[in-house]
């Protein structure tokens, strides 16, 4: 029996108002980048020479809604700040395959852009996990419906990556 063990993973955006009511939700899944998956096999094996690998540590959002793709570095158009992971959950999970059940770990991480963060006009399209509050390296790429940031509401991100 072969075993298929892709990583791969997917965004939950929540929207809350100010009284804490979910007010919309959506689940879109996401790309890793080369770049993640290059991060992946340092953090796993280690490098040669060079800065070594670091963790992810922040999710940024953006208004660019190009597709993503494998050689993405960075969001198209980012809107800063980049806000810091507050959360990570581990657990496992079954995933049923064409070859049976194959037991997978599951990262959830968890990002806020409260009230006052990532507000514009031009709507968010865009997210990405970072190893950096600024530059770094961009893990995972991914695009959603549009969702215009005010102060109105807090928009938290739930990301799931499965390995």
């Amino acid at each position: 029996m072969h075993e298929v063990n892709e990583m791969h993973g997917a965004l939950t955006l929540r929207i809350m108002d100010r009284l804490g009511v979910v007010v919309r939700e959506q689940h879109v899944k996401n790309r890793i980048v080369t770049s993640g998956r290059q991060l992946v096999a340092q953090l796993f094996a280690g490098q040669v020479g060079g800065v070594p690998p670091a963790q992810v540590t922040h999710m940024a959002v953006g208004t660019g809604d190009t597709a993503p793709a494998d050689g993405d570095t960075g969001l198209v158009a980012e809107r800063a700040p980049r806000q810091k992971i507050a959360d990570v959950d581990y657990s496992e999970i079954t995933e049923t395959t064409g070859g049976g059940d194959v037991r997978h770990v599951r990262a959830r991480l968890t990002a806020v852009f409260d009230f006052g963060d990532a507000n514009g006009t031009a709507p968010l399209r865009e997210a990405g996990i970072f190893t950096a509050e600024t530059n770094g390296v961009m893990y995972n790429r991914v695009v959603f419906d549009p969702v215009t940031k005010t102060n109105a509401f807090k928009l938290t991100l739930l990301w799931d990556i499965v390995f």
